[in-house]
């Protein structure tokens, strides 16, 4: 069988692209004021990044219809994890999303993603099969069941605080429902229905998740405060212009203007060294990358292979989507990482996982 019927040469190469800009951009922005003072974060990456390469082989060589019977286990160990997080987890920068086993920290919300895609292409692969002009008015299948352990999860996620996670869930969902049933009556209980928790969610928001998406407004409200990154970050992007200011001379990046410019705020550190340009292009790789997901999910005749590649479509988009609106202010700050281009262990464990996935399903629909 010809290369190209066993692996997306175009998904690849593209990915390929998007880790040459992310381990630039890293290097950069641990690279302050000329000297190279995060050589241990930067090796750390490299090896999550190697583990991840491990960890997308296995999940494309597996049987991916095995997940459909692991979607439900791996979701109650997600919700474990969860529940330990609340009791034994570690608390950084105000939130209790980490958990410590044998030596490793990692974010169980970040597994939660995984479960929450496999769980809904679980759902939604029975729903496909039901005839579309029943699909269209099966509530209980449709919306209610997918929903339930969904909300367990975004409940769970959103106390730790994290907001950015909980969207990602919220999102994955609505996608999900507005894809594959095209119910205009479901739509719309489902829009009422976020309009009437919106309310209550913001009363549930901590003090500092509703400074900052006040501060959203006006950043210059609070300049050394929650409006500080959203400032700095909007600075470091114009300064990049056309070209930018070339490797490891942005002065915002390399004076350490930009908080966390290498986790959330990595997208700074493209667009001030190498300006509107790099960021093109950048955003072309990942567009030929999200292309190439949704044109899997549609060549595959399997139903749960068509679902679980909507859903890794939806939150690879959201990541993206959000994170850059997030850096350009067009967003309130949420703490969404740019897939493959963050840093973190947990995110790039978890996006290789459903790289993998969706690779499996490119080979067994070519089989087929």
């Amino acid at each position: 069988m010809k290369l190209n019927k066993l692996i997306d040469l175009k998904l690849i190469v593209s990915l390929l692209g998007i880790l040459i800009f992310s381990l630039l951009s890293l290097y950069s922005a641990l690279h302050t004021q000329g000297e190279f003072s995060g050589r241990n974060i930067f090796l750390r990456q490299i090896i999550w990044l190697g583990l991840g390469g491990v960890v997308l082989g296995i999940f494309y060589l597996l049987d991916y219809y095995i997940l459909y019977e692991l979607s439900i286990p791996l979701y109650l160990l997600s919700l474990l994890f969860l529940i330990a997080v609340e009791v034994l987890g570690r608390i950084r920068m105000g939130a209790q999303r980490w958990i410590e086993i044998f030596g490793v920290t990692f974010q169980p919300s970040e597994l939660a993603k995984l479960a929450a895609v496999l769980l809904l292409a679980r759902f939604f692969s029975g729903y496909l099969k039901i005839p579309y002009h029943n699909r269209r008015h099966d509530f209980w299948e449709g919306v209610v069941k997918p929903f339930l352990p969904l909300g367990i999860l975004a409940f769970f996620i959103f106390t730790q605080p994290d907001l950015g996670t909980t969207l990602v869930i919220v999102f994955l969902f609505i996608f999900m429902v507005f894809t594959l049933s095209r119910s205009r009556k479901n739509a719309l209980i489902i829009i009422s229905f976020i309009i009437l928790l919106m309310p209550l969610g913001w009363k549930l928001l901590k003090p500092y998740q509703k400074q900052r998406l006040m501060v959203f407004l006006n950043p210059y409200q609070d300049p050394l405060g929650a409006g500080y990154t959203m400032i700095q970050s909007k600075i470091a992007v114009g300064s990049g212009r056309l070209w930018g200011k070339g490797f490891l001379a942005g002065t915002q990046n390399q004076l350490n203007f930009i908080p966390a410019r290498h986790t959330d705020f990595i997208f700074t550190v493209v667009a001030e060294e190498w300006g509107f340009a790099g960021c093109l292009l950048l955003l072309f790789l990942y567009y030929v990358f999200l292309r190439r997901i949704l044109a899997i999910a549609f060549m595959t005749k399997d139903e749960f292979g068509c679902a679980v590649s909507l859903g890794i479509f939806a939150l690879f988009l959201f990541h993206i989507f959000v994170n850059i609106a997030m850096v350009l202010g067009v967003l309130p700050v949420v703490g969404i990482p740019l897939p493959f281009l963050s840093y973190g262990g947990s995110f790039t464990l978890v996006s290789f996982s459903l790289l993998g996935i969706a690779l499996n399903v490119y080979r067994k629909s070519n089989y087929f």
